[in-house]
């Protein structure tokens, strides 16, 4: 019999037990395969200044554009989500500080970090942000008073780091910008009454007395009520707690 005719006689045996045998093999596969996952990082490391320096071809602009898409997305892999608990912090930080050496006038990465990235349901990673916003703030309070008070929020509601809070507070109070708001300046008042501190509060009060009486600040109708309304409940509860303002120390 030659190989024409046997091939002729049983072809659709060989078909069949060669289908048998790859359906056996794929599932022997998938078996022995169905544990391994692929290997990637939610944050890859943030690139250095000589890499960045390379890929920007001389347009930074652009190249800051398509980074901060990237920590945008990150943790966006294989149809799936990360959640904001299993992301590493320090490399989002280190991300959002090599974005602001691209363009620290863009509102984007610090609006990423406050509204997103500090959402996080680990509390401590919010340090993080704090952080940055903070360095990103102070290169121009009067620019970056809004983000400054979002560091105070995450530190005080978040962190629960009244004393951190305090000290992000005392800068924002710094900000002569012409478009923020009086309680700008209240906020080591707020901050302080919340840790008991009733001379801060005391302190506050009396800075934003002499800046209206001496004309320091210009501030405006709607503003006046709010600091009268603001100066009269602080001092009225100072005066429940029996205050006595001769102990404080002059605040400056």
């Amino acid at each position: 019999m030659t190989f024409d005719l046997f091939y002729h006689i049983n072809s659709h045996k060989i078909f069949f037990w060669l289908f048998l045998f790859t359906f056996a093999f794929q599932i022997f596969f998938w078996k022995e395969t169905e544990e391994l996952k692929p290997s990637f990082d939610i944050v890859p490391p943030a690139p250095n200044q000589y890499l960045v320096s390379a890929l920007s071809l001389g347009d930074n602009e652009f190249l800051f554009r398509a980074l901060a898409t990237r920590l945008q997305n990150s943790g966006d892999v294989f149809a799936g989500f990360v959640a904001l608990k299993n992301y590493d912090y320090s490399r989002i930080y280190q991300w959002m500080k090599m974005l602001d050496g691209l363009n620290d006038k863009s509102h984007f990465v610090p609006s990423l970090a406050t509204y997103y990235y500090a959402q996080t349901t680990n509390k401590p990673d919010t340090r993080y942000i704090i952080d940055y916003l903070d360095e990103h703030s102070i290169k121009d309070i009067d620019a970056n008073w809004w983000w400054l008070f979002q560091a105070v929020y995450i530190a005080t509601n978040s962190l629960k780091d009244m004393d951190r809070a305090l000290d992000l507070a005392k800068k924002l109070a710094q900000n002569n910008a012409k478009n923020a708001p009086l309680w700008t300046k209240q906020m080591p008042a707020f901050i302080g009454e919340q840790m008991g501190d009733g001379c801060l509060a005391f302190g506050v009060v009396q800075k934003l007395i002499n800046e209206s009486e001496n004309g320091t600040r210009q501030i405006k109708p709607e503003e006046m009520n709010f600091m009268r309304h603001f100066i009269n409940d602080r001092l009225t509860k100072l005066k429940k707690q029996n205050f006595n303002p001769s102990k404080c120390r002059k605040i400056n």
